[in-house]
């Protein structure tokens, strides 16, 4: 197996990952049809169970002496939240995301010319290992602190064991009773934190392999479209990169719609989550480092996701510049024409805009956390 077969053999199997997950959740895997169907809600129904059971913990503990135990119930609550919405995502947007996944195949699959070639492969290599590497530690991290998370939960008072919920099922049989609880609020705690994890890896996995895709292109650019030489021996050269180009935009445009009320929702529930983490650091009768292990998963997803948008804004905005520092004034008037065409394309980067309105990147991410820290500060005052 040649350097190019292994690539594509690395990249399907991160496709079929994302490909089966997104099935498990759509229960398509004895039918293939990509629309919507009523069993498809399958595992909505449980999450608007366990929510309107985390409502119920929220109204009871809101008089609570201890205030740190209604703001991790009313973080739950907006946790549960955040499983909706990416399951409805999933669920709406399925075709989109495996024409995404398929995408992405092709651009591995399609036989460019040596020059392209030799500079995707090398970039094809060092980000499926980031990627991997990426998904496996922040999976980790994740469920490690959300466990660790819960065991904390426990030792707060007002909190009834097991777990999250006591549901009131076989009262009278109290062996009876504490199993079925077990069982059910492990599949609740189990099918969110599963819906949260891989929601955040689609994040992870399309900002690597798009920034992936415009680093090639401008890299391509500096520096071959730089060597007059080369272009007059690769007459196609532009002619592949212009399509490479129109491709991967109309990839992104169709990714910014597909997140574009996701990521406003994200913006919203991970806000209030680290609004109300930032007020349990500051109520809690002494200091322990779970708190701050959940403040650090809250402020690094959302920081994740202003990540992905800053960055497929910065390297859009990349190829105009790669383009205008080429030696293009050597070039024919034909191929400055072209050049012309895509540095105008270029000119207007492509990110993502949460709800169509707000841009998703650093200074957002800033004001956000400036927000909460703001608010939680105003309460604090409050109630103190």
């Amino acid at each position: 197996m040649d350097q190019r077969e292994e690539l594509v053999e690395n990249y399907k199997k991160l496709q079929s990952f994302f490909e089966k997950s997104l099935t498990f959740y759509n229960l398509d895997f004895f039918n293939k049809s990509r629309n919507f169907r009523v069993y498809n809600l399958f595992f909505v129904v449980p999450l608007f169970i366990s929510y309107a059971l985390n409502i119920r913990n929220v109204l009871i503990t809101k008089d609570e002496v201890i205030p740190l135990v209604y703001f991790f119930n009313f973080a739950w609550f907006i946790v549960h939240f955040a499983a909706i919405t990416r399951l409805f995502t999933f669920i709406f947007n399925k075709k989109e995301f495996l024409g995404l996944l398929e995408d992405f195949e092709e651009l591995h699959v399609k036989q460019y010319s040596h020059l392209i070639a030799q500079i995707q492969m090398k970039n094809y290599g060092e980000i499926y290992k980031m990627t991997v590497a990426l998904m496996i530690g922040f999976a980790i991290a994740f469920w490690i602190t959300e466990f660790v998370a819960l065991a904390y939960l426990f030792t707060l008072p007002g909190i009834d064991f097991p777990m999250i919920y006591n549901i009131p099922i076989m009262l009278d049989m109290p062996r009876v009773y504490y199993i079925s609880n077990m069982i059910i609020d492990f599949y609740f705690y189990f099918l969110l934190l599963t819906i949260l994890t891989l929601g955040d890896l689609f994040v992870i996995f399309f900002g690597l392999y798009f920034r992936c895709e415009l680093k090639t292109l401008a890299e391509i650019i500096e520096i071959y479209l730089d060597d007059s030489e080369i272009v007059d021996r690769e007459k196609d050269l532009l002619k592949e990169i212009f399509e490479k180009h129109l491709q991967i935009l109309n990839m992104l445009r169709i990714l910014e719609n597909v997140y574009r009320q996701l990521s406003f929702y994200q913006f919203l529930y991970n806000f209030f989550i680290c609004f109300c983490l930032f007020y349990g650091t500051l109520v809690q009768d002494k200091i322990d480092g779970t708190i701050y292990l959940m403040v650090c998963v809250a402020v690094a997803e959302l920081f994740a996701l202003c990540l992905f948008g800053e960055t497929l804004v910065a390297n859009t905005e990349q190829l105009g510049v790669s383009i205008y520092l080429t030696k293009w004034y050597e070039m024919s008037l034909s191929e400055q024409k072209n050049l012309l065409y895509i540095m105008r394309i270029a000119q207007k980067p492509i990110g993502i805009k949460a709800a169509g309105l707000i841009d998703v990147n650093f200074f957002t991410f800033v004001e956000a956390m400036k927000g909460a820290v703001s608010y939680c500060a105003i309460l604090y005052a409050l109630t103190q």
